[in-house]
């Protein structure tokens, strides 16, 4: 047997202690019998027999933070006829984000895949928008939203990527084969330049590339560019998954 919450109107089952849509606990008082329970008060002005006006959400959906009363339903879930405020959780958004931005740094790393890195980036952030959205189905997801879940997915990656980048930037220096590759494309280009005054400045290049202060240079600013690339690129990606994602559940 069901019985509607004197908060939400919601049906709910009897013997229920707490609302599950509105956290309002169901207290009953039963009058002894023979005493006629009284009618409840209407407001002034309203007619008798009228429905009474739906309850105001509770002031933790209202606010978009914090959690209700024990018992009560968490915050991403508010009151029936009341739209869910547009808020990121962020203690359910960065697990999305960490996984697809790890993907997206693993792929980028991998020798042929990375061709594809500005993909995967991009695949990351609608990923992150995506997996959000499953965990929240509530709230709708706007294209600023989805940037900010995107840009989280981009931090996550360029940390996964600049460990293994500088891991590698290191071996290949240890072994010598930085240096053997440099020297091999310096000498392309100064082959492709007849000009003596540019092949020395190449050559200074390459001499300076090679000391530790050269070489720690090259990391930073290759690093900086790589953050850069992966925020923008997976921002760009949140922003378009929310705007693929949010035209889909306007039409259920």
């Amino acid at each position: 047997m069901e019985h509607p919450c004197y908060r939400c109107q919601a049906e709910i089952p009897e013997g229920t202690s707490f609302c599950p849509h509105c956290g309002a606990p169901q207290i009953r008082v039963i009058p002894p019998e023979g005493e006629p329970s009284s009618p409840p008060e209407s407001s002034p002005g309203t007619p008798l027999g009228a429905p009474p006006p739906p309850a105001a959400p509770p002031a933790w959906s209202q606010s978009g933070g914090g959690y209700p009363p024990s018992g009560g339903p968490p915050p991403w879930q508010v009151a029936p006829g009341y739209p869910a405020p547009p808020t990121i959780y962020w203690e359910l958004a960065w697990k999305s984000a960490l996984l697809c931005g790890i993907g997206a740094a693993v792929l980028t790393s991998l020798p042929i895949a990375s061709v594809g890195c500005c993909l995967w980036m991009l695949a990351a952030g609608a990923g992150t928008v995506a997996l959000y959205q499953k965990r929240v189905p509530d709230i709708q997801v706007t294209p600023g939203m989805g940037m900010k879940l995107g840009a989280l997915a981009g931090a996550f990656g360029f940390a996964v990527h600049a460990v293994v980048a500088t891991v590698s930037f290191l071996t290949l220096r240890s072994r010598g084969d930085f240096r053997q590759a440099l020297e091999t494309q310096m000498q392309k280009q100064m082959a492709t330049t007849p000009d003596p005054k540019a092949q020395q400045m190449m050559q200074q290049m390459l001499d300076w590339m090679n000391t530790p202060q050269g070489a720690a240079t090259l990391i930073v600013i290759f690093l900086i560019v790589m953050a850069v690339v992966f925020v923008l690129f997976c921002a760009a990606g949140g922003a378009l998954g929310a705007s693929m994602f949010g035209r889909r559940r306007e039409f259920r």
